[in-house]
């Protein structure tokens, strides 16, 4: 039987017809992509895929919700007030190496350079990464810095920017190095390693002078 003439149904072949809308995206870009072709790619009519999908531009919300799902729904499941300093680190090595998986993993820089690429374009897309992707994500270590600080954690007086300056920290030169294709993955050590002295040096940042609180 051909992938065109197996049945798939529900979220299965909703999963099917994301998964072939990023290739298709990824190769032609989003200008270059249509329904048509995303549909030939799942095996699919196109009364299947609008079953699913009204437009290219859902396709790509859901390309988009599929990370924040994989990122923001275990942080906030994970992540409950931290009470201890110990707490408050767990918590920060949670966030960052959820965020740095997700978006080190070969799908995650693809999906980056799709953004990158197309959002002068269609600023609609750049909207959609910001308000479902990478909002959800500060927000949710915004409110992680902010109880932290109503305990005496540390010092936090702008914690949503705060939670900026984390994924900033954490993400910004691997990415770029990966983005450049001038280095490979980090291994699993080598990623904790590095995510530990990311969230170290943040903390002792954020604790302010000599490790004083407020």
């Amino acid at each position: 039987m051909t992938l065109r003439e197996r049945p798939r149904r529900g979220p299965v072949r909703r999963e099917q017809i994301a998964a072939a809308a990023l290739a298709v995206l990824l190769d032609r870009g989003y200008a270059g992509t249509s329904i048509r072709a995303i549909a030939e790619q799942a095996g699919c009519s196109l009364e299947t895929l609008y079953r699913h999908f009204e437009n290219k531009e859902a396709l790509f919300l859901e390309l988009v919700n599929s990370f924040r799902k994989r990122i923001v729904e275990p942080l906030h499941k994970a992540a409950a007030a931290p009470a201890t300093d110990r707490d408050l680190k767990e918590a920060l090595t949670r966030a960052g190496t959820l965020l740095f998986d997700v978006l080190t993993s070969d799908e995650g820089l693809k999906m980056q350079r799709l953004t990158f690429a197309e959002s002068g374009r269609f600023p609609q897309l750049g909207r959609l990464v910001y308000d479902e992707g990478i909002k959800p994500f500060d927000n949710a270590v915004a409110a992680i810095l902010s109880a932290a600080a109503a305990r005496g954690l540390l010092q936090c007086s702008d914690p949503l920017e705060a939670a900026r300056m984390f994924s900033g920290m954490i993400l910004f030169d691997p990415r770029e190095r990966l983005l450049l294709g001038i280095e490979q993955p980090k291994s699993l050590d080598s990623r904790s390693d590095y995510i530990e002295r990311v969230v170290t040096l943040f903390l002792t940042g954020a604790r302010g002078p000599a490790g004083t609180r407020r």
